[in-house]
C-alpha cells in the first residue's frame, strides 16, 4: 500500500514543532512511525502534514534530574527494554517496552509515540475499501458509534502497553507547547473519549516521561496477553506495583484510555496478599473498566483475563 500525498518537515528544536504545529493544527507528529504510517496507508489517519522529530535536540535519552529518572519521549522502546538500570528499578516498563510488536517494531517505535497512539476499533483499523461496506462510524467521520450504537460518540479501545506501566509508577509527562512547557500527571494526558483519545491542546507535544524516585521503593511487573508472541497489540495488560504499604494496578486493551483501578486498589489495601485474597479481588479487577465489543474478543473474556493478568502479576511482586 502507497501512503497518501502529504507534507514533511523536519524542524531542529521545541520551538520549531510548536511552531508548525501552530501553523497546521491537522497536522500530526512523527516519531518512530509504527503505528501512524500504518494507519496513513489504510486511510484511517490522513493528516496533510507531518512533523518530525528526528532532528530536534534534548528530546531523546535516559537520565536523573536530582532524584527524578527522564526518559526523552524520542528514546526508542529498544533502548528502553536493553537499559540494565532502568530494568533494576522499573521492571514493569522494561516489560512493557520489551512486549511491543516484534524486535523491529521496538527498534522504531518511541516512548512518546507508544503513550500517544490512537485508539483501535474493528470498526475503524480496517482499510478504505472494507470501510465502503457501511456507513461510516463516529471516529471515521460518520455519525454513530457502530459498537454501542449510539451518536456522537466513540469506545474504541487504548491498547498501548507502556501507558499502564507509567500509570503504576506514578510517572508524569512534559509536554510543550505555545505556552511553554508544563508537566502533568500521565492520566491527564488521556481524554476517555475514543475519537479524540489525547488532551493535547493546539500546538502542544511530549517531550518527556518523569518518574519519581519513589518509584524505585517498590516491586513492579507488567503482564499482557495477545493471540502471538510478537505483532500483536494486548488484548488486555495489566501492570501493578506493590511498595510497603501500596498497590497500584492499572490496565491497557480495556476502555478508552489506561484505567487505573482505583476500587481494586483500595481492596487491596491493608490485605495479607495470599492466594484466597488476591481470587476474592480479581472479581473486583472485573469492573475496573467499561469494556466494549471493539474487538472480537467477547467482553466477558476480557474481563476474565483482567483478573487473571492481575493475580499473576502480583504474584511476581
Amino acid at each position: 500500500m502507497r501512503l497518501p500525498i502529504f507534507i514533511h518537515r523536519q524542524p531542529r528544536d521545541f520551538a520549531g514543532v510548536v511552531s508548525v504545529l501552530t501553523e497546521d493544527p491537522a497536522a500530526k507528529v512523527l516519531a518512530g512511525g509504527t503505528d501512524l504510517l500504518v494507519n496513513m496507508k489504510h486511510r484511517v489517519e490522513m493528516p496533510g502534514m507531518l512533523v518530525s522529530l528526528k532532528k530536534v535536540a534534548d528530546i531523546r535519552g535516559i537520565g536523573m534530574e536530582g532524584d527524578a529518572t527522564v526518559i526523552g519521549a524520542a528514546t526508542t522502546l529498544k533502548e528502553i527494554r536493553n537499559h540494565s538500570e532502568l530494568e533494576r528499578k522499573y521492571p514493569a516498563l522494561v516489560q512493557a517496552a520489551r512486549s511491543v510488536g516484534s524486535y523491529r517494531h521496538q527498534a522504531m517505535g518511541t516512548l512518546g509515540g507508544n503513550l500517544c497512539q490512537n485508539t483501535r476499533c474493528r470498526f475503524f483499523n480496517q482499510s478504505w475499501q472494507w470501510r465502503q461496506a457501511r456507513s461510516l462510524c463516529y471516529k471515521a467521520g460518520g455519525e454513530d458509534c457502530h459498537v454501542i450504537g449510539k451518536k456522537q460518540t466513540c469506545f474504541s479501545t487504548y491498547s498501548g502497553d507502556v501507558a499502564p506501566a507509567l500509570l503504576v509508577l506514578d510517572a508524569s509527562v512534559r509536554i510543550m507547547g505555545p505556552g511553554g512547557l508544563r508537566e502533568a500527571p500521565l492520566a491527564a494526558l488521556y481524554s476517555g473519549e475514543g475519537r479524540a483519545p489525547l488532551t493535547l491542546g493546539s500546538g502542544e507535544f511530549v517531550t518527556a516521561v518523569v518518574i519519581p524516585r519513589t518509584a524505585a521503593r517498590g516491586r513492579s511487573c507488567y503482564e499482557k496477553f495477545s493471540l502471538r508472541g510478537s505483532i500483536d497489540f494486548p488484548i488486555v495488560g495489566a501492570a501493578v506495583w506493590r511498595g510497603d504499604d501500596a498497590v497500584r494496578v492499572a490496565f491497557t486493551g480495556v476502555d478508552r484510555a489506561p484505567v487505573r483501578a482505583a476500587a481494586l486498589e483500595a481492596a487491596l489495601a491493608g490485605k495479607r496478599l495470599t492466594d484466597a485474597a488476591l481470587k476474592e479481588c480479581a472479581t473486583v479487577a472485573h469492573k475496573a473498566a467499561k469494556i466494549a465489543r471493539t474487538s472480537v474478543h467477547p467482553v466477558s473474556f476480557k474481563r476474565e483475563l483482567m483478573g487473571a493478568l492481575f493475580a499473576k502479576a502480583m504474584r511476581e511482586v
